[in-house]
């Protein structure tokens, strides 16, 4: 995690309504991924399979090499397991094609 010129403090937040700025988790911060969500996600619509298994092999590929890996697999940790799809961490979670999220039983 970088910290904000020596003070040993994080940098603020951008200046982000609250709601936008609570989605931000800062131990993510120069992730590889980051602004390349779609690239990570699970499911792009209309894409042919052998692209898809491509992507996500580059995808969990570039997590290798990034900055923050064990803080990725901690927040994927820590995701609810219907939340966490695509690459986390160098590891794919996907839920098979077509079939709806699972709600948790009443």
């Amino acid at each position: 995690m970088r910290l904000w010129r020596g003070t040993g403090k994080q940098p603020p937040k951008p200046d982000l309504p609250a709601v936008l700025a609570n989605l931000i988790d800062r131990r993510l911060t120069d992730a590889r991924c980051a602004g390349k969500a779609p690239l990570f996600d699970s499911l792009i619509d209309d894409e042919p399979e052998p692209q898809r298994r491509a992507r996500l092999q580059w995808a969990a590929s570039e997590c290798s090499t990034c900055p923050v890996l064990a803080a990725c697999d901690q927040v994927a940790s820590e995701l609810p397991d219907g939340e966490k799809t695509g690459i986390w961490a160098g590891r794919n979670y996907e839920r098979p094609p077509g079939r709806p999220k699972t709600e948790p039983a009443a």
